[in-house]
């Protein structure tokens, strides 16, 4: 699937000695200077196309909602199902809380 389409942000400055700096804000080595705001915009417009001339490129989008966390403990429920050490021990445990047994 080919894109027909880039949508991409232009960073355009002017110099204290007057020259205009244009810049790729998604492509960090693609940035040129030269003597008006115009002559580099066309610069800047060739070299992407240069670049991008021997390249494929291809949408990709990225769901950013949060992961889906497990809570910890759950992987523990039921670890001591049938061990009778440990279900004496929990009722010993009932029992000096005074909360009921099973």
């Amino acid at each position: 699937m080919r894109c027909n389409a880039l949508n991409l942000h232009i960073l355009l400055e002017q110099t204290e000695t007057g020259r205009a700096i244009a810049a790729i804000a998604e492509i960090s080595d693609c940035r040129v200077e030269a003597d008006s705001c115009e002559a580099a915009l066309a610069a800047l417009q060739q070299l992407l196309k240069d670049c991008l001339a021997q390249m494929e490129i291809i949408p990709l989008t990225l769901s950013l909602e949060p992961p889906v966390r497990e809570n910890s403990w759950v992987k523990f429920i039921g670890m001591f199902e049938g061990d009778a050490e440990f279900a004496e021990m929990a009722e010993s445990l009932r029992q000096e809380r005074g909360i009921g047994g099973a």
